[in-house]
């Protein structure tokens, strides 16, 4: 006999019964678990008694499963930080459920009432990477679509690349001690990008800093997806993908698109490594000091790199943030320090007068700011709209996904370092009143800027993508811009073909070649035995001997070796060193032991270079 009232609920949580029984309807009582195998009960013998009911507490519902969902019910869902893309609210996302259980911790000292998710759906991973792969299509296409020869710049690194190899491989003396001028380690992006050019010439030496851009576009939106969410990594990428920087840096063969490359490592790790519990954040001090060593200008944004390390842990370790970024200082400055010191007095030099202590220009303040609004000001535009909407507002839509986003003074600070990190160049080069290297180095503060100009882009797109159709029009000019000024840029300098051509013709053992830019031909000609570096003379620069064993530079040195028959050809073309050229072409016209050679009108429009030979 039951012991039990017939109209008694059996025990155990009530979404336990089946859906179409009353918890009060009368039923048979359900097996003990430990009655799979029964045991012979006498038939007067009563079942032993069960326990008896208690009523369902909130205890209970620790947890409880939900579609797609394992949270308490009195639990907030909120959004975690790699989710999705912006937009898609929790509640009607179906492709989310079956994608993997979200935990909601009970308390949270740092998460500002965030939940962090692991991860967004399958299915909206490969939507985003589909996305990203045109967008890194597109990239590759408007830089290789660039033609010209090379110039001085990479026709300079990779000669030096190629003599620093001869010398490690086989001792062979260096024509000049690079590390005494040069603006990066003559032993790092030089030996890379000649390696690239014995392989394949200047297209494989360009295709290197394709790559490192295209890299660095892909880990932008990686970091901006774990600082937002993917819809505002893929429109950081969109837009830096297509800047002036971005489009030059990716077929010109000198430091620049490695040194930012490795910058974007360096950030994408300490914000990859944000909430870990091991400071592997360190990681990112030997790449931050590689950069470094490869052109010394990245200096000038490593405090950005570090900052980042503090700001974007926050919302996990609150205070204990600063620590990555002070252990981080630390680490950069004894690995910058060591380097310097092992790399010998040289390097301190350069470092001194290519960087630190770089001599002024006369370029005026108006055409610096003029060259500013061409290459940067509409992303930086878009990143001051994203700096403020998310300081006011963390959510571009109700329900979006979006990674912690702290207190107000946090958000606040991220936009303020990201976004003032694009104006380090400009106000560099305004202080040095020089255009020297501009248009490169202000890719760099816009790498930074690019995921606030994400979420610039998003809010102006609005939520639902409601206004798509004015971050298409944005986007437009934003690619008409880039392409416009790479172009201009890129077919700046002169073709140098007809040049090299006719100079091949004049080649003597053991001449010498006074020639206004004579890396180019010093590149282009380095396999001929006539041709040697140490043979050529540029019109920048001279330290002339006479035969009276005086020493000269400057004009006189140019006058003097003129009159003594030093140099067999002589070629400018009356754009860089006018008054030089002026003199030389009174000089030559007026002695009889040269004649001219050949006139060659510039492609750029600009100048003709007059080749004149020794008789």
């Amino acid at each position: 006999m039951n012991p039990r009232p017939a109209n008694s609920a059996p025990a155990g949580p009530p979404w336990e019964l089946p859906a179409e029984r009353s918890p009060h309807a009368p039923q048979q009582p359900r097996p003990a678990p430990e009655q799979a195998r029964p045991t012979p009960v006498e038939p007067s013998q009563p079942r032993p008694p069960r326990r008896a009911n208690r009523p369902f507490t909130r205890n209970d519902a620790e947890t409880v499963i939900l579609p797609a969902f394992k949270i308490r019910p009195d639990a907030a869902v909120r959004p975690g930080p790699d989710d999705a893309l912006a937009g898609d609210a929790l509640a009607g996302d179906e492709s989310s459920a079956g994608s993997g259980a979200v935990t909601t911790p009970r308390s949270g000292r740092h998460s500002s009432g965030t939940t962090r998710s692991p991860g967004s759906s399958r299915r909206r991973k490969w939507v985003s990477r589909a996305v990203l792969l045109a967008i890194l299509a597109v990239q590759a296409v408007l830089s290789l679509r660039m033609h010209n020869t090379a110039f001085e710049d990479e026709a300079l690194y990779l000669t030096a690349g190629h003599r620093e190899l001869a010398y490690l491989l086989y001792h062979v003396p260096l024509p000049s001690d690079y590390a005494s001028f040069f603006s990066g380690s003559p032993v790092l992006y030089p030996i890379l990008g000649a390696l690239a050019d014995t392989w394949g010439g200047l297209a494989a030496a360009r295709h290197v800093s394709l790559l490192a851009m295209l890299t660095s576009t892909a880990l932008l939106y990686s970091l901006t997806r774990r600082l937002f969410n993917e819809r505002i990594g893929l429109c950081a990428a969109v837009i830096f993908s297509v800047t002036e920087s971005a489009i030059f840096l990716g077929n010109f063969a000198t430091y620049d698109a490695p040194v930012l490359c490795l910058l974007a490592v360096a950030a994408w790790i300490v914000v990859r490594t944000a909430s870990f519990r091991w400071p592997v954040y360190l990681l990112a001090a030997p790449v931050a000091a590689l950069a470094v060593g490869t052109k010394y200008a990245a200096l000038l944004f490593v405090p950005t790199v570090v900052v980042l390390a503090a700001v974007a842990a926050w919302p996990q370790r609150g205070r204990r943030a600063l620590i990555p970024a002070v252990a981080l200082t630390i680490a950069l400055a004894g690995l910058l320090a060591g380097a310097l010191y092992l790399a010998g007095p040289d390097y301190l030099i350069a470092v001194k007068s290519t960087t630190t202590a770089r001599p002024h220009g006369t370029t005026p303040t108006i055409a610096l700011l003029k060259d500013c609004l061409l290459w940067g000001s509409l992303p930086f535009a878009l990143a001051v709209i994203g700096t403020v909407a998310y300081a006011l507002r963390p959510h571009n839509e109700p329900g979006e996904r979006i990674a912690p986003p702290g207190g107000r003074l946090r958000r606040i600070a991220l936009g303020v370092v990201l976004t003032g990190t694009a104006l380090l160049a400009p106000a560099d080069q305004l202080h040095l009143h020089t255009a020297t290297s501009f248009q490169k180095h202000i890719g760099f503060g816009l790498f930074f800027a690019a995921p606030m100009a994400g979420v610039g882009l998003a809010r102006i797109i609005g939520d639902h993508f409601r206004r798509a159709q004015l971050g298409v029009a944005v986007w437009g000019l934003c690619l008409v811009l880039g392409m416009v000024q790479a172009d201009d840029i890129f077919n700046s300098w002169a073709n140098s073909r007809p040049l090299v051509a006719e100079l091949s013709r004049y080649l003597k053992p053991r001449a010498h070649y006074l020639v206004e830019a004579a890396e180019v031909p010093t590149y282009y000609l380095m396999r001929n035995p006539d041709a040697r570096a140490s043979q050529f003379v540029t019109t920048y620069y001279i330290s002339y001997t006479g035969r009276n064993g005086i020493t000269m530079t400057g004009d006189a040195a140019f006058e003097a070796a003129v009159r003594q028959g030093y140099f067999h050809v002589i070629a400018y073309d009356d754009t860089v060193t006018v008054p030089l050229d002026q003199i030389l072409a009174r000089m030559l016209e007026a002695d009889s032991s040269y004649r001219l050679a050949a006139a060659l009108p510039n492609s750029d429009g600009f100048g003709t270079y007059y080749i004149w030979v020794r008789r």
